[in-house]
């Protein structure tokens, strides 16, 4: 099959693709330059899979539809870890070769300007099948153990087909994107934009001021966000101007701030979704928030509650959208499915047929739109031998939403080690408070209650 962005080169090639700050390229020119590094990285004779860790900007873009364009499947990593995370995550799926700024001294790194040499007319460009791998991002369960997902082209076009049907675009759409290009969030506007034709206004980093600019003086017309970006955006004068959607994903959105969107008569809808299904699974329009509050959407077939206690359960989805399984680790696939359905992980109701979620991922700490798994931390910290047992909770946080804090037990105050240690892992991650405790609260069986934790800590801060 021919890919998107060889399609719009030839039936719009001076519509404009992508604008990051002063700078633009049509499809003819994203489609050339794309080409162009497609080829270089042809010349390499680069292995079958390799990873890309991109900034948000042009060149990134480029490198990324290059990537596609060779056929050759594309890892998505967080700029934000530290090289030793970004080895684990190769290593698990057989990878050290990566496009990046940062000079990783345990991996092969191409760096990003050296694969820009010139143009050159397009070559010929690779076909594909839909059920080759295109992208590959990591995600995690509770657990905090790291999971490979592919997507393959099958699971983008559905994506983006699913999409438009609840948040309607077209070609002439001008679609504001600040989310990170390594997201899933961020990579599937890439993906809508080549199939529909339409412009990504690109942003390096969020920038409230300087978006409020853009929506009033760049007509645009849809934008992504997750909660927190919208009440910063709402806190600096948001107004609707030409906006026909703002879609929020990432998080729950709080009835305060969605109250004050719909004040404003803005195209607010709500999403649920996962790297797994490549982006929102359901969506809610602003009338369905209105007629049905809190909820994510209306359901079809390919959405169910499993064994619904009191209503509520674990909610399944299926769909052409999902991935067919992990790639690492192959044994959490044997409990990923239920038949042909996904299992969220997430618990919710079906009410009215309308899906609302309870519960996103009940340990998981999302903070600023990040994902922390608590585990994770958890894991790292008892490397330290003197903290006999330790609890990550998420704390509220009028910045971010959630951050995380630490509660562990030791006959010793441990903060300069603690502090120390969590140099291993990103900034977002690390715990921004610490208490030192005799014995944490547990469960009747023994197990760390994270529920009980965090009330204690709610009440210690207090």
């Amino acid at each position: 099959m021919q890919h998107n962005l060889v399609k719009q080169a030839a039936e719009r090639p001076d519509h404009i693709a992508v604008k990051f700050n002063e700078s633009t390229l049509t499809f003819a020119e994203l489609y050339e330059q794309a080409s162009a590094v497609k080829d270089q990285l042809l010349e390499m004779e680069l292995p079958g899979r390799i990873a890309v860790q991109p900034a948000n900007q042009l060149t990134s873009v480029i490198i990324m539809h290059a990537i596609v364009l060779a056929h050759i499947e594309m890892v998505l990593i967080n700029t934000h870890l530290t090289e030793s995370e970004v080895k684990r995550q190769l290593d698990s799926i057989g990878v050290d070769i990566i496009i990046t700024d940062n000079n990783y001294t345990s991996l092969s790194c191409i760096m990003p300007e050296t694969l820009f040499k010139g143009t050159a007319e397009p070559s010929a460009a690779t076909t594909y099948q839909p059920e080759d791998i295109m992208s590959i991002m990591f995600t995690s369960g509770t657990t905090g153990v790291q999971k490979a997902v592919p997507h393959t082209f099958r699971n983008h076009v559905a994506s983006a087909e699913r999409c438009k049907v609840s948040f309607p675009f077209d070609s002439e759409t001008k679609w504001l994107l600040a989310l990170p290009l390594y997201h899933i969030s961020g990579l599937s506007v890439l993906v809508r934009s080549v199939m529909d034709g339409f412009t990504v206004v690109l942003f390096d980093k969020f920038d409230a001021a300087a978006i409020n600019q853009a929506l009033a003086e760049d007509d645009i017309t849809h934008i992504s966000l997750v909660p927190q970006t919208l009440e910063w955006l709402l806190e600096a004068g948001l107004e609707r101007h030409k906006l026909e959607g703002l879609l929020i994903g990432g998080a729950k959105l709080n009835d305060r701030t969605l109250q004050e969107s719909l004040k404003r008569n803005l195209p607010v809808y709500t999403s649920f979704g996962m790297t797994e299904t490549a982006s929102q699974f359901i969506t809610a329009s602003p009338d369905d928030m209105l007629n049905h509050p809190n909820s994510v959407g209306p359901v079809t077939e390919d959405i169910k509650v499993a064994a619904p206690l009191n209503g509520a359960g674990e909610i399944l989805v299926r769909g052409d959208n999902v991935m067919n399984g992990y790639l690492y680790p192959e044994g959490a696939n044997a409990t990923a499915f239920s038949g042909d359905y996904f299992m969220t992980g997430d618990v919710g109701r079906i009410k009215n047929g309308y899906l609302y979620v309870l519960d996103r991922r009940k340990d998981l700490i999302i903070s600023g739109g990040e994902n922390i798994y608590p585990s994770e931390i958890e894991q790292l910290l008892l490397s330290i031998p003197d903290i006999s047992a330790c609890s990550v909770v998420g704390m509220p946080d009028a910045k971010w939403g959630e951050v995380p804090a630490l509660v562990y037990e030791s006959d010793s105050d441990l903060d300069t080690k603690i502090t120390a240690t969590l140099q291993e892992i990103a900034k977002y991650k690390r715990p921004v408070l610490y208490k030192r405790i005799k014995q944490l609260h547990r469960t009747s069986n023994g197990k760390i209650s994270r529920h009980l934790v965090k009330e204690w800590l709610l009440d210690e801060i207090q």
